[in-house]
């Protein structure tokens, strides 16, 4: 379980929704399911990728699909806090990837914000993530 700030704005169904979405978006990037991970992001996502320029909304999936392939990918939710309308997660991720068949490990940190969409569900609106390591 993640550590929430208490008097942000969370419920506990917020917290439990949020860290409910880490299972499909591990499950949809190993198995290269770009359209359900997307839907799991607002219309207007950024992802900000270690050491590459942002990634805007009508580029990302043009992006992903140049992403080596996830051989395997844990990540947890180590801090979560928000309002009832924007939350932000940090955590750390670890990914095997398979890069021009080379084993590599990445072994990093991210800090995810997420937007709660008028249906009541949370999507991420940026997701910016980082090595551990020296590039």
């Amino acid at each position: 379980m993640s550590q929430v700030i208490d008097g942000t704005g969370l419920t506990p169904n917020d917290e439990v929704a949020i860290e409910a979405l880490v299972e499909p978006w591990i499950d949809a990037c190993v198995r290269r399911d770009w359209d359900k991970l997307l839907g799991m992001c607002t219309d207007d996502v950024v992802f900000l990728p270690p050491n590459e320029p942002a990634v805007p909304d009508s580029g990302v999936r043009g992006w992903l699909d140049t992403f080596p392939a996830i051989k395997a990918m844990a990540w947890h939710i180590d801090h979560l806090e928000g309002t009832a309308h924007l939350a932000c997660a940090r955590g750390w991720v670890k990914m095997t990837l398979d890069v021009s068949g080379q084993q590599v490990v990445f072994d990093g940190k991210y800090t995810d914000l997420l937007r709660r969409q008028p249906d009541g569900t949370w999507r991420f609106a940026l997701v910016m993530w980082n090595s551990n390591s020296a590039a």
